[in-house]
């Protein structure tokens, strides 16, 4: 499976409304199955407290995309490190060094995950020109409810996550009821956006410095447990000697 294009997402749509709503363009096939299974290989996320109301699994993993138009541009893994957010951006995990495992390496070399990487890529530096290096941090993210109990992908409620560009992308969801998305401009009291991610690679961009974002509690649809995969990519300016 390749992802050719941007089908959705546009530049022009960001620059305007700070947001943009879309799907990348996938095959179902073998490759697509083989890059979903990775969100079952992800280790519980320790930082989060049964009084959270959340059951969440995760990875991150970290790439610096380099070179200019001229030079094209090039993907390399940076440095696994700590995820750090203060306390103003987030209330409830904020002011602290969060430790997650590191994506692996065959997730890594996936040509599904380096087609959307390279995918969103392309969308930012459309935005911002020809900007020498962006630090590219992956979330890869699974949350889970069961019985009566909700839960909610992010706790913190409505938010920004004090990067440049976030991208959202649905993987996959099952036996899942809720899980909808609002979008605001930053000190507005009416949601932009409210619209709920459905589709396999179904993709919501927002301009992470004008705009805050929050998400609904999951519940099962069905008495199983509901799962709720999503993909989740900052984008960072590097400040030449940051």
């Amino acid at each position: 499976m390749r992802i050719t294009k941007i089908s959705g997402p546009q530049p022009a749509e960001v620059v305007e409304k700070g947001w943009s709503h879309g799907r990348l363009p996938i095959s179902e096939n073998v490759e697509w199955e083989e890059f979903a299974k990775f969100w079952d290989d992800l280790p519980r996320d320790e930082y989060v407290q049964k009084s959270h109301g959340t059951t969440r699994h995760r990875r991150i993993g970290h790439l610096l995309a380099r070179g200019g138009q001229d030079a094209g541009v090039t993907l390399e893994r940076a440095p696994h490190g700590a995820f750090f957010q203060s306390s103003e951006i987030n209330s409830v995990y904020g002011g602290q060094k969060r430790t997650f495992p590191p994506i692996t390496d065959a997730a890594y070399d996936n040509l599904v995950f380096r087609a959307a990487v390279e995918s969103d890529l392309h969308v930012v530096r459309r935005l911002e020109g020809d900007r020498p290096t962006w630090l590219v941090t992956v979330h890869m993210i699974r949350i889970l409810a069961s019985g009566d109990a909700a839960s909610a992908p992010a706790p913190e409620g409505r938010h920004t996550d004090g990067h440049d560009y976030v991208i959202m992308h649905l993987i996959n969801r099952r036996h899942c009821l809720g899980g909808l998305s609002r979008v605001y401009r930053k000190g507005g009291d009416r949601p932009a956006l409210e619209h709920t991610l459905l589709e396999p690679m179904e993709t919501l961009i927002v301009d992470d410095r004008t705009m805050e974002h929050e998400v609904s509690p999951i519940r099962p649809a069905d008495g199983g447990v509901a799962v709720r995969d999503m993909m989740i990519i900052d984008f960072d300016r590097v400040t030449p000697g940051g």
